[in-house]
């Protein structure tokens, strides 16, 4: 695991440069500007600086004519947000290019907009990506706003880059990142990302989309493991990020309760996801048996769900669909599946939600309950259910999943839902 690294990469951080007044491109037309925005102002702040150090002991694996930036905004009463450009200048790694002078909420859609637009023109490039560090929860929101949470400890209303108890929810990502050329990739590095739902939210947004269904480490991405493959393209890309962070964790997990796993993986390639969505609702269609209608729901024992403990949100896919759909119905639908999520690493373990009681993370006893014989794929969707959670209260996810474009195509009104 990682641990903090000394005091001097801080000073180092803040004794960088500003050109605040000063927004000229470095350099006309680069490769790629990879921009990682950081949202960092929660309980994830103390993690940033660890990244950042990764980063900066990486560096010298950035090619020519590409870039690095990363928007830094953190917990402090002092530290304003800033952008900077990680260097491989040993006398200045972190070169601070644009310092913002007034905090604002790094949740705040048109915030998110007016940040990676202003990354673009400080690296100008024939193409970009975008690394997503922060909290997140996948499709699992409430409205089509910034949602806001009572306390620290109720969070229903998740999605990305919670601030001050506002998250932004993907819709609204989806909607921000239409003013941006099309990303190459968006690395989530935050949990519950790798969401069928997202996904297709995203399609017009990226190439591809990397990251997990589950809940992963407060630490991340091990980022100078992963630092080559940023600027790599197709599937030396995504193969390399996922398997370096992959491997990262099958290693540092081996002298803990975890030794064994790692952290899910995927990669969805959004130029098949509209296929795998029309797919996968013929495939619910000629469920064996049919589909149950609305309160009755199909039996989801033992398959792998990535979130919601008390209401399971996040099936695995490619499991469900395995259960449901006769063989002939599941090799069509695999077929599809393999196009759009062409790369993907399971582990039947992972980190999961903070204990209060004992104070300490831990696996909660429904991991012990899936079914290591299934196929899975590592990447989730929502299939609507009866019970508390899904229908009422402050979650009512039956309501709030027909806020994606995916379940609109899913239609689950047919089912009585």
């Amino acid at each position: 695991m990682k641990y903090l690294l000394p005091l001097i990469s801080t000073v180092l951080l803040f004794a960088a440069c500003s050109k605040s007044e000063n927004d000229e491109p470095l350099d006309p037309m680069a490769q790629r500007t990879v921009m990682v925005y950081m949202s960092g102002d929660n309980d994830l702040s103390a993690y940033a600086q660890d990244d950042i150090n990764e980063m900066k002991a990486a560096a010298n694996q950035i090619p020519n004519r590409n870039n690095l930036l990363v928007f830094v905004d953190r917990k402090s009463g002092k530290e304003k947000p800033f952008i900077a450009k990680i260097t491989n200048n040993q006398n200045q790694p972190v070169d601070t290019l644009y310092k913002f002078t007034s905090d604002f909420y790094a949740s705040d859609p048109e915030q998110f907009t007016a940040v990676l637009q202003r990354m673009t023109s400080l690296a100008p490039a024939h193409e970009y990506a975008l690394v997503l560090w922060g909290h997140a929860c996948g499709w699992a929101v409430s409205t089509d706003t910034i949602a806001q949470t009572r306390s620290a400890s109720r969070v229903p209303r998740r999605a990305y880059g919670l601030d001050d108890y506002k998250w932004m929810n993907i819709t609204q990502m989806a909607k921000a990142l239409k003013s941006l050329p099309k990303m190459k990739y968006i690395f989530a590095d935050c949990c519950n990302m790798m969401c069928a739902e997202v996904a297709y939210e995203l399609r017009d947004a990226t190439e591809y989309l990397i990251g997990s269904p589950a809940e992963i480490p407060g630490n991340g991405a091990p980022y100078d493991k992963v630092m080559p493959h940023l600027f790599k393209s197709d599937a030396n890309m995504y193969k390399g990020i996922i398997d370096a962070y992959f491997d990262y964790y099958l290693q540092a997990f081996k002298s803990s309760y975890l030794n064994g796993y790692s952290v899910p993986l995927s990669v969805v390639d959004t130029r098949y996801i509209i296929d795998l969505c029309a797919k996968t609702r013929d495939a619910i269609d000629q469920t064996t048996g049919g589909y149950p209608q609305c309160p009755d729901s199909p039996d989801f024992s033992g398959i792998a769900f990535y979130w919601g403990y008390d209401a399971p949100l996040m099936y695995d896919m490619r499991a469900v669909i395995n259960r449901l759909a006769p063989a002939d119905v599941f090799k069509q639908w695999e077929s599809s599946f393999q196009q759009a999520v062409p790369y993907y690493r399971m582990s039947m373990k992972w980190m999961t939600i903070y204990d209060g009681s004992s104070g300490s993370y831990n696996l909660v006893a429904a991991f012990d309950t899936f079914d290591d014989k299934l196929p899975y794929g590592c990447v989730s969707m929502y299939l609507p259910k009866e019970g508390k959670g899904y229908t009422y209260g402050d979650f009512q996810y039956n309501k709030y999943a027909n806020n994606f474009e995916w379940n609109n195509v899913m239609n689950w009104s047919r089912y009585g839902w």
